[in-house]
């Protein structure tokens, strides 16, 4: 072989080998560096959407638990437990209904809520037009397995592998007396579950969430799941193997689901790139190889320089510097080389900087996940009014406190805050202004609260403190002490001025509880007992409160089914003329004589019933039952005698009250002309202008008013003319002192002198002895009611005085 072929073999040996080593590096490294970055990615993200999912899967379980709490939830399913009421015969239905309706929609349909009795029948749900079914007819998991917050996969109710089930079971004193099941959709999780199927659950028994296949269709990614489960791994990457494009999955253990959470992570980008950039290369490499060849026939010595300042050019840039320019400015073909070399080295360069963008796309995006992850972190652990901690923060803290620090010898205490009154600020001013007033007391709160305490809004207008490692019960006192002072003055609300008071209510640990929920509870039954004591105070729990609280709550238990088992009855005080001596009317009196606790008192009864609603039953009942038993004297040939009935303040909250009256006539035949109406001073006054239109309709009806215990409340002669009353009954505690005390005798007298003006007829209540009665006679006193003439009695007995009177005439 020639020196010349020789020297031109050199030459192309020469130019192309480097050429080559350097496209296979490159290519080599960019490849790995695309791979690298792509799982990477793909578990930095995988982890952050899980940790999001996890977020929002937590809320909606605390958000299912505390429904299973709500009041009506439980007395819709204890009816039916109790075999009381079914579904919508229930007077609870139409509330439980609005409130799954109302939650579901505040979270834009995304979870729809279901109600079902102890034996799986459905009883309401949030869109209750849908054809729902009892639970078996759907549910795959027997009812009876199901005692704590379970996860399930989409039911045959749904039939969409894009939602979740998520159940919890009600219990009421440890019973559980039916379900709540929530379906989640993957649109309440947004971009954390995004409905095109690149993200999805593997449940650690194979089950896939939120997707019908997942993984199944590659064995080899489905088997490398099942073996994370199975492993201790908290995030990371799947890829399948034997492929030069790999599809890249993205995990997320969630340990206290054993879930893993999978994300397919987008490699088109990487795909097209590493697609590319081969040909790229070999394209370039190509050229070299013709330009090589070209050059090599002419290149001798005269060309060793030029070769020798190209060579520097090309180690230079395998190096690393992809901006390197060679500058050889000949126009032979070393030119050519030249130029072919820096337009080489500007494709390298550009596509490196086409990956510096697209990485730092990539990091931004990560940033805007992290922005997303702290506001939805924020909307979890946060009020939206108030801007503080809520219920879930606090439970996370006090539990983590408890559990860190949770020796017996540590000490500390929970104060539950509720403001008193909250509600005459709601209904006066509007729920704007009981905003602001919320948002005034929260802040006034912050500022009392020790940095190592935590405050948080719990709901309405309730208020928790977990005070950590108090030193002494007076530390306590101070602070309670405080915190009530913090309502002492009126707030200003937007040039609205509102008062309020504050009660409290403290346990302490480990004396009044060892776990968290315990000592809110007894926090809670404290503060019950302070507003029962006066409200505007602070009461620590003791085991006596929660006898009574216990008692109250079993009151409350017995009065829901007193009318069906026939424990409640009605007694009659008879109204005496006093001119003619004749029997005008009677008083209905209700009593209670329960088979689990004996009499009731109603002093005791009649509040828990007007605190559990169950007043508006038992005061229905009681209209029936008295108008029936003086139809039936009236069907005898007696009277016709005026029945009084008296009315609550929850009676008159709406207008249902008008629509019974109404039905009297048609269920027990009495004209509503022998009915009289009985309404204390204390129940008029709160809401005075909604019950003064109430009373002007029933009036209207035929139906007489009469206000009872007048002296005893705001005793206004100014508000009488407002009132359309026909019967004024003077208290028993002036009817007491008449003959002693000469104040208590002018009083009587000025009150019946002046109704008797107003064409008001007048009944002394408490009459007792003869010495009252004639005071009362000569006050011109129009009826009395009391023991001097009749005790309260049964139906018999004062049908059989009633008897006993027309004998004598």
């Amino acid at each position: 072989m020639s020196i010349k072929s020789s020297l031109r073999l050199s030459l192309i040996l020469l130019a192309s080998l480097p050429l080559i080593f350097l496209t296979i590096l490159t290519y080599i490294l960019s490849y790995n560096k695309y791979i690298k970055f792509a799982e990477d990615s793909a578990t930095k993200l995988a982890t952050t959407y899980g940790e999001g999912f996890y977020a929002q899967i937590n809320v909606q379980i605390a958000e299912i638990e505390g429904l299973s709490n709500a009041s009506n939830i439980q007395n819709i399913l204890l009816e039916s437990y109790n075999g009381t009421s079914l579904g919508v015969d229930s007077v609870y239905y139409d509330t439980v209904t609005t409130l799954l309706s109302e939650t579901s929609t505040y979270m834009k349909n995304t979870v729809k809520f279901y109600l079902y009795d102890i034996n799986g029948y459905y009883i309401t749900g949030s869109d209750n037009n849908s054809n729902q079914g009892d639970w078996d007819e759907f549910m795959s998991k027997s009812i009876s397995s199901i005692t704590r917050t379970t996860i399930l996969k989409s039911s045959n109710i749904n039939k969409d592998a894009q939602s979740i089930e998520l159940i919890t079971p009600v219990y009421v004193k440890n019973e559980i007396v039916g379900l709540l099941r929530a379906n989640i959709t993957s649109e309440y999780f947004g971009a954390f579950m995004p409905k095109n199927g690149d993200a999805f659950i593997l449940t650690q028994n194979g089950d896939y969430l939120f997707s019908a296949t997942g993984l199944s269709g590659d064995t080899s990614l489905e088997q490398q799941a099942l073996d994370i489960l199975e492993g201790n791994s908290e995030s990371g990457f799947l890829n399948t193997s034997g492929s030069i494009l790999k599809d890249i999955y993205g995990y997320y253990m969630i340990d206290d689901l054993d879930w893993l959470y999978i994300l397919h992570q987008d490699n088109e980008q990487y795909k097209q790139i590493t697609t590319l950039l081969p040909i790229t290369l070999i394209v370039t490499l190509a050229l070299m190889l013709i330009i090589a060849i070209s050059v090599s026939r002419l290149l001798v010595n005269k060309y060793t320089t030029p070769i020798i300042s190209l060579n520097n050019v090309m180690a230079e840039a395998t190096a690393g510097n992809l901006d390197v320019i060679s500058d050889i400015q000949t126009k032979n073909e070393f030119g050519e080389l030249s130029d072919n070399f820096n337009s080489m080295m500007n494709i390298i360069s550009t596509n490196y900087k086409e990956l510096n963008k697209s990485k730092a796309a990539l990091e931004k995006s990560e940033k805007e996940i992290k922005e997303n992850y702290n506001k939805i972190e924020q909307l979890a652990y946060h009020d939206d009014l108030t801007g503080l901690y809520n219920r879930v923060a606090f439970l996370e803290f006090a539990n983590k406190t408890l559990n860190d620090n949770g020796s017996t010898l540590d000490h500390h205490a929970v104060f539950f805050l509720d403001l008193d009154n909250f509600k005459n600020v709601n209904d006066t001013l509007g729920h704007d202004y009981g905003d602001m007033l919320l948002q005034q007391v929260a802040n006034k709160l912050n500022s009392y609260t020790d940095k190592n305490d935590l405050l948080a809004r719990t709901g309405g207008d309730e208020f928790l403190i977990f005070k950590s490692n108090y030193e002494s019960i007076q530390e306590l006192k101070d602070f309670a002490a405080k915190l009530v002072n913090i309502v002492q003055f009126p707030f200003n609300l937007d040039g609205e001025t509102a008062h309020v008071s504050m009660s409290i209510g403290i346990s302490l640990f480990p004396n009044n509880g060892l776990s968290i929920s315990e000592l809110i509870k007894n926090a809670d039954i404290a503060m019950y007992s302070a507003k029962t004591t006066g409200k505007n105070n602070y009461r620590f729990f003791n085991s006596y409160m929660e006898d009574d609280f216990n008692r109250k709550n079993d009151l409350a238990d017995i009065l829901a089914n007193v009318i069906s088992k026939n424990e409640v009855y009605l007694n009659y005080q008879p109204q005496q003329c006093i001119r003619t001596g004749k029997i005008t009317g009677f008083e209905a009196l209700m009593r209670i004589n329960s088979e689990l606790v004996g009499l009731i008192s109603p002093a005791e009864f009649i509040p828990i019933a007007e605190d559990s609603g169950a007043i508006v039953a038992l005061g229905e009942w009681a209209l029936y039952e008295a108008c029936k038993f003086n139809q039936s004297l009236i069907n005898q040939g007696y009277g016709p005698f005026k029945v009084s009935v008296n009315v609550s303040t929850t009676q008159l909250k709406d207008d249902h009250i008008v629509d019974v009256i109404k039905s009297i006539p048609s269920v027990t035949g009495m004209d509503l002309s022998n009915l009289e109406i009985e309404i204390t001073e204390s129940v008029l006054m709160n809401s005075l202008e909604h019950n003064l239109i109430l009373i002007n309709e029933i009036k209207s009806l035929g139906v007489t008013i009469a206000l009872d215990d007048f002296g005893t409340g705001y005793s206004s002669f100014n508000y009488l003319t407002q009132i359309p009353i026909d019967t004024l009954k003077i208290d028993k505690s002036f009817i007491d002192g008449i003959c002693e005390n000469e104040k208590d005798k002018c009083i009587a007298d000025s009150i019946i002198n002046l109704a008797h003006k107003m064409n008001i007829s007048v009944i002394a209540e408490g009459v007792e002895i003869n010495d009252q009665l004639e005071i009362l006679k000569s006050q011109e006193c129009d009826i009395l009611q009391g023991y001097l003439f009749s005790r309260p009695l049964s139906d018999t007995q004062l049908t059989e005085l009633i008897q006993q009177s027309a004998e004598k005439e």
